[in-house]
């Protein structure tokens, strides 16, 4: 009986452990096979997340510039593309989108959604060679259990693409410093001009991750650091055509610019709004507190406790965030304030490298499971919540202003925020105009919106008398000396305040009905 079981025994080892490995390589194509179908239900689940509620809120002004501006040429965006100091990339990329597939609130932030989807899909892809293909799953699902890109796969601009294109530079950036191949270096390349044409945050995360590169390679007498800079010498040559536009958009920063001055305020929100459902919402901070938790006790146990090793991707993630991070900063001491929340987007996924790597090197199931079902489920119901809101009620308020007034067809705008999603949601044979006496505004984006019309008095518009109204955005008190002009030149009848009834949060609009008088 023990030599029949000692038998079976040795058999079932010999079986496993055979000359060819059947097994064993049936095993691993099982996992291989597993883990496939788990991202599939990843990338399903996260193109349902990114869709929900995508038309829900209207355009506002950053998107209706978007929209507004797709519908001129391709040289024509070339021009007018100065004013909204940023590159051209992602606006010539919406361009031959929407000339596909049309022109509607839909498909302009379809296109935003297929950013995230596109970084997902290259996290699992690219990341399997960095992470393994556990390591590529958790990752992907943390890039899902972000609220920031959440938010702005719903809307028409280029922050998700950013995030791609850093994505792609930061992987490709460890696969060349560990495999040496050509064909990393060349990808590495491509996401770095990507990622130069699409945001200038971006730009500055490629610049320092190629930094950290040519360092790295340096340090360590690898034969492939000239090959590194001669490529990064071609990316340069490629990107000279856009330069001298950039240095064009920079003087004009230095002159006025909306950002806030820089603060301590400034830096924590910046800091702290990747984990919230919107611009104007509270941090969810338990998961803030969960995330930064994760990457101190991954810097400790790679750095301090030595272990697990990884030390290359953790330190290049942190590398490239610290310095883009640490840049922003250092133009808005000297410069002119550019920090700002929203565009940490495009490199707020390195921020999840060290998460991942707690994820893989943590053994006990249930620790794990336990940390990334409570980072998933507050993820996404933070995003979720984030699909209920609306930046203002443009359309609403055309609709109101309509049915309550509905002899009133002229509207100024002494704001940005106002005069382009109203330009964009033009009706009822409502006109807008552009309220700018003596050039009071430094500069503007209103030449793109065909449906606007600039004008600096009020007599050139309006008859003695007549009724109009002027639109105002009370969260943002610039151009005030502008509504004071029009209200001394004429009587206010009443002011509206008009809410998003679909909304639970969110803006409002100021309407208000005046009738002119003219200049003393």
């Amino acid at each position: 009986m023990g030599k029949k079981i000692m038998d079976e025994k040795t058999y079932f080892k010999n079986l496993y452990y055979d000359k060819k490995g059947h097994l064993m390589k049936a095993i691993e194509k099982l996992n291989r096979v597993n883990k496939n179908v788990w991202f599939v239900f990843i990338f399903a689940f996260s193109a349902f997340l990114y869709l929900y509620n995508i038309t829900f809120s209207n355009l506002w002004i950053d998107e209706a510039f978007t929209q507004a501006l797709v519908k001129h040429s391709f040289g024509a965006i070339t021009g007018l593309i100065q004013n909204d100091f940023h590159p051209p990339l992602y606006f010539y990329a919406l361009k031959i989108f929407v000339s596909i597939f049309g022109i509607s609130v839909f498909t302009i932030r379809f296109f935003s959604t297929l950013g995230v989807l596109a970084t997902i899909l290259l996290g699992y892809v690219a990341g399997q060679r960095v992470f393994g293909k556990s390591g590529a799953l958790y990752f992907c699902l943390l890039i899902v259990s972000l609220p920031m890109l959440a938010s702005y796969s719903h809307e028409a601009r280029m922050y998700t693409w950013g995030a791609f294109a850093v994505t792609g530079v930061f992987l490709y950036s460890v696969l060349f410093l560990a495999s040496n191949m050509r064909k990393d270096l060349i990808l590495l390349m491509l996401f770095t001009l990507i990622a130069a044409y699409t945001h200038y945050y971006a730009l500055m995360a490629a610049f320092w991750a190629n930094v950290f590169v040519s360092v790295y390679l340096f340090v360590k007498k690898n034969n492939n650091f000239r090959t590194h800079l001669l490529y990064s010498l071609i990316a340069v040559l490629l990107y000279i055509p856009w330069i001298a536009v950039m240095l064009g958009q920079t003087k004009k920063v230095m002159h006025s610019f909306w950002v806030p001055a820089l603060s301590w305020q400034t830096i924590s929100s910046c800091l702290l709004s990747p984990f919230a459902p919107k611009i104007w919402l509270t941090p969810f901070l338990p998961l803030a507190i969960v995330i930064y938790g994760l990457l101190l006790l991954a810097v400790y146990r790679i750095y301090v406790a030595r272990k697990d090793g990884h030390s290359t991707e953790l330190g290049l993630s942190l590398f490239i965030f610290a310095l883009t991070f640490l840049s922003a900063v250092l133009i808005s001491v000297f410069m002119r304030p550019i920090l700002y929340m929203r565009y940490i987007s495009n490199i707020i996924v390195l921020i999840l490298i060290p998460p991942t790597l707690f994820f893989i090197f943590t053994k006990n199931r249930w620790v794990k499971g336990i940390i990334l079902a409570a980072v998933f489920v507050s993820g996404i119901a933070v995003s979720v919540q984030g699909s209920f809101f609306s930046f203002g009620p443009y359309q609403h308020s055309l609709v109101y202003l309509h049915e309550k007034h509905p002899g009133v067809k002229k509207v100024f705008h002494v704001l940005e925020t106002t005069a382009g999603p109203f330009a964009e949601y033009a009706c009822y044979g409502i006109k807008n105009y552009w309220y700018d006496p003596e050039s009071t505004v430094v500069y503007t984006n209103m030449d793109v919106f065909d449906n606007m019309k600039s004008t600096d008095s009020l007599g050139k518009v309006l008859k003695k008398d007549e009724q109009y109204c002027l639109a105002n955005f009370p969260y943002m008190p610039f151009n005030e000396n502008n509504v004071k002009r029009i209200l001394s030149e004429s009587k206010l009848l009443e002011v509206d305040t008009v809410y998003d009834t679909k909304a639970q949060t969110g803006g409002f609009i100021l309407l208000y009905m005046l009738r002119y008088r003219g200049t003393d």
